[in-house]
């Protein structure tokens, strides 16, 4: 009865060993670790597909609502001024063009976040214009009259160019307007293109009464397409 006793006292003495370590999830078995690389590979597959389907798609829309070049055609042209002064070094001009801009898309607004009109003469810059922002609705034509004033230096080729079309009484000026432009199409913008316009017109000289007799012949532009 005494050994008994003795038994139960050691036991419930404290224990002042070395800490007994937390049992650990055993490792993953070969069977756990196909079924992850299964559900990796499923995962991977259906993603895959998910994107091809979206590419699909977005290549179907742009083939059916593929959008159709902008075109533009110069209406008028008329140069109250255009000379050149202080000894044939400048030249200075008065010319309001008018310019249609025609959206012949079915599906597709178009929105001007950037239009500026630049004319030249002889390759030479004399004018610029900055033009307000704007949005074109489908299938619609919309005019802009860009108006350039002032003075240019007069280089040597615009001075040689100018005496000849002097005679001729129509002076060649070429156009050009910088777009930058989004397609809309529901609530959807596209992304950005820079389709720019290039008209070359000729205009009759304003103090030539022949020249002015004839008038100005309306001019299509060359557009560029959306890409």
């Amino acid at each position: 009865m005494a050994s008994h006793e003795h038994k139960i006292n050691h036991l419930d003495q404290p224990y002042y060993g070395p800490p007994i370590p937390p049992p650990t999830d055993p490792a993953p078995t070969g069977i756990e670790r196909r079924d992850a690389y299964t559900l990796f590979c499923l995962a991977f597959r259906v993603l895959t597909l998910v994107l091809i389907a979206l590419g699909v798609v977005v290549l179907v829309l742009w083939l059916v609502y593929q959008p159709t070049r902008l075109k533009a055609y110069v209406d008028s042209a008329s140069l109250t001024r255009f000379d050149l002064v202080d000894n044939g070094t400048r030249l200075q001009f008065n010319l309001t063009v008018g310019v249609s801009i025609r959206n012949p898309n079915r599906k597709q607004a178009v929105l001007y976040r950037r239009l500026e009109a630049v004319a030249l003469y002889g390759g030479e810059q004399f004018g610029y214009v900055d033009l307000p922002q704007m949005r074109q609705e489908r299938k619609s034509t919309t005019e802009i009259r860009p108006s350039f004033q002032g003075q240019a230096p007069g280089a040597g080729v615009v001075v040689a160019l100018f005496g000849r079309e002097k005679e001729d009484g129509f002076f060649n000026i070429n156009v050009k307007l910088h777009t930058r432009v989004c397609l809309k199409f529901i609530i959807v913008n596209s992304v950005e293109y820079r389709p720019d316009v290039d008209c070359y017109i000729r205009v009759p000289d304003p103090t030539n009464a022949t020249a002015m007799a004839h008038g100005f012949a309306p001019t299509q532009c060359h557009v560029d397409d959306f890409s």
